[in-house]
């Protein structure tokens, strides 16, 4: 196995690749738009990688195969519109072991090789393909200061949260767009996270769960009382409204 896990499959995506065709780029080559995502998410799908990989690359290869991300094309800049935490989490599994070339599958939604700069980033706008809010939910930000690459994502506890609480069923998956970050701004409102600072505990991803090198995630005790008070917020009247609701039940 190369270093590349997708050498063989599709060529290089050009500039004037056309919506609906599918391609590899080195992960070095995608530019994200937004700036963080949930360390929580990212820790447990790069052990699981990192795991796959060390029992057989092959089946890493297949799993990245059936998952290729969206992409959209403006000249030689190919925007990453979904599954941040996927490739942030294949560099964080591999990069030392693969160096700077490592490959993804790619979906190219659209080529926007003709569109001005305003214009550009209006229809990622009025599309969702862009989020512009930063790890401490301020914003919009500007988009000449997003990240030049997964790497530099910014890590948002918030984000943490709304995964692991989503995970314990408090709210559906469902496709709404910026779904996890809409819960993680509920939760920024209403719980605060830091209630440990003296303690030398700044956050929920400090102190609330442990990630081990298989990608198991293990909630410790401080923990298990903020998901608790998440998950019944989850379930109030204050959260209908926010994509994947299930309410109190029966």
């Amino acid at each position: 196995m190369t270093q590349h896990l997708c050498d063989a499959e599709f060529p290089w995506c050009p500039a004037d690749a056309r919506a609906g065709e599918f391609y590899k780029l080195r992960i070095r080559d995608l530019s994200p738009t937004q700036f963080a995502v949930g360390k929580a998410e990212v820790a447990v799908r790069t052990g699981r990688m990192r795991k796959k990989y060390d029992k057989d690359p092959g089946k890493l290869h297949d799993y990245l195969r059936v998952r290729p991300v969206p992409i959209l094309v403006r000249g030689r800049k190919f925007y990453l519109v979904d599954h941040h935490h996927l490739v942030r989490a294949l560099y964080d599994a591999l990069h030392k072991k693969c160096g700077k070339d490592i490959c993804v599958y790619v979906k190219v939604l659209g080529n926007m090789g003709t569109l001005e700069e305003t214009y550009f980033w209006k229809t990622m706008h009025q599309h969702n393909w862009v989020y512009l809010f930063d790890r401490a939910g301020g914003g919009p930000q500007q988009p000449a200061t997003l990240p030049a690459h997964v790497k530099d994502l910014d890590f948002d506890p918030y984000r943490s949260l709304a995964w692991i609480v989503r995970e314990h069923h408090g709210y559906v998956k469902n496709d709404a767009p910026f779904s996890e970050f809409k819960w993680a701004n509920f939760f920024r409102t209403r719980i605060l996270l830091d209630q440990d600072i003296l303690a030398g505990k700044h956050t929920f991803d400090d102190f609330a769960f442990e990630v081990d090198e298989n990608g198991r995630l293990e909630v410790t005790d401080d923990g298990h009382e903020v998901i608790e008070e998440a998950l019944f917020l989850a379930a109030s009247p204050e959260a209908r409204g926010l994509p994947g609701y299930r309410g109190g039940g029966a």
